[in-house]
């Protein structure tokens, strides 16, 4: 263990030149004093660290001294695949890629530290859509560890209508889509409507399938291995599958009526749902369902009124009273 942070200490003085013993107990989650006598360790070692003491003081390595980069850990790695800090976070990785980061700078010296520091300056990734914060994926970093095991999951999910069913499924993949995570199960799996009473049979589920880890409200990690096809390919697998999402109809035909005010905003945000030519103030909407439908139009609030079908005015009736609740004071 001592090795390994005597590692992690090089390498961090490497990245972050004059650090102080605080900020690099910090990161290592020891005390001050355990990192001066690290110091001390070191350089009985023959590692050439040395203190300088006043307002731009600090521990540093010479500038000459490098190490290699053998020593990342497999949370580290699999950070630096994702490689973009928000997705790096909902996997549960923010910490370990910003360390990954650090021990690859550190590594690389000045001219790695100035081409990172000009590439954050210069180049922004944002993965979320517009209009629509992330989603909530509290399940997504459980999920990402049974798929590293390679074990089964037990699930229960929503789906687009408001149907729950249980699943027992094998993970093969993780797929992030303009800031929304799809879970990638091989087939055949099982399933069966989520009841809160005694288990119910279940029935066979063709699959592959693409399930969206914001639906998925209980995961429980099992024992048994997951299936995964020989030579499965994730890429091949996503193509497939988003075709079959992006191609759903869209036969739920919903008649709204928008506030003037709100006219041009409401066609912007939903110009690829709106069917027909505009009519005044009256919009004519295709969503593939209930649920696509009151995701797309409760953002706009009282700005726009849905006329019919009932189902889609009552859907947002109610979810609009779970917001109010949830602001009740």
């Amino acid at each position: 263990m001592r090795g390994d942070r005597l590692l992690s200490l090089v390498l961090l003085l490497q990245a972050r030149p004059g650090a102080v013993a605080p900020e690099l107990a910090e990161r290592l989650g020891v005390s001050v004093r355990t990192v001066l006598r690290d110091v001390e360790a070191l350089s009985g070692a023959g590692i050439p660290v040395y203190t300088e003491r006043g307002r731009n003081g600090g521990i540093r390595l010479l500038d000459t001294y490098r190490t290699g980069l053998a020593h990342l850990s497999r949370a580290e790695g699999a950070g630096l695949a994702v490689g973009q800090s928000r997705l790096a976070g909902d996997l549960g990785l923010g910490d370990a890629l910003d360390t990954a980061l650090e021990k690859l700078t550190g590594a690389g010296g000045g001219a790695l530290r100035g081409g990172l520091a000009d590439g954050r300056s210069h180049v922004l990734v944002d993965v979320d859509p517009w209009m629509r914060s992330g989603e909530a994926v509290p399940h997504l970093p459980a999920i990402h560890e049974a798929l590293l095991r390679g074990r089964q999951l037990r699930l229960v999910y929503r789906d687009s209508e408001g149907g729950r069913t249980t699943r027992t499924v094998d993970p093969v993949g993780l797929v992030a889509k303009a800031g929304i995570w799809y879970l990638v199960t091989a087939g055949p799996a099982t399933a069966g409507p989520a009841t809160a009473g005694p288990a119910t049979a279940e029935s066979a589920v063709a699959g592959p399938a693409l399930l969206r880890v914001a639906r998925i409200e209980t995961c429980t990690p099992l024992p048994d291995p997951a299936h995964r096809p020989p030579g499965f390919d994730l890429a091949a697998a996503w193509t497939t599958l988003r075709s079959g999402v992006e191609s759903r109809p869209r036969d739920l035909r919903v008649v709204a009526e928008v506030d003037p005010a709100a006219a041009a905003l409401a066609r912007r945000v939903l110009g690829r749902h709106v069917t027909g030519a505009a009519q005044g103030t009256r919009l004519e909407l295709a969503f593939t369902g209930v649920d696509h439908a009151v995701g797309s139009l409760l953002g706009l609030g009282a700005r726009l009124e849905v006329l019919e079908p009932e189902a889609v005015r009552a859907a947002l009736r109610t979810a609009a009273l779970e917001v109010a609740a949830l602001y009740q004071t």
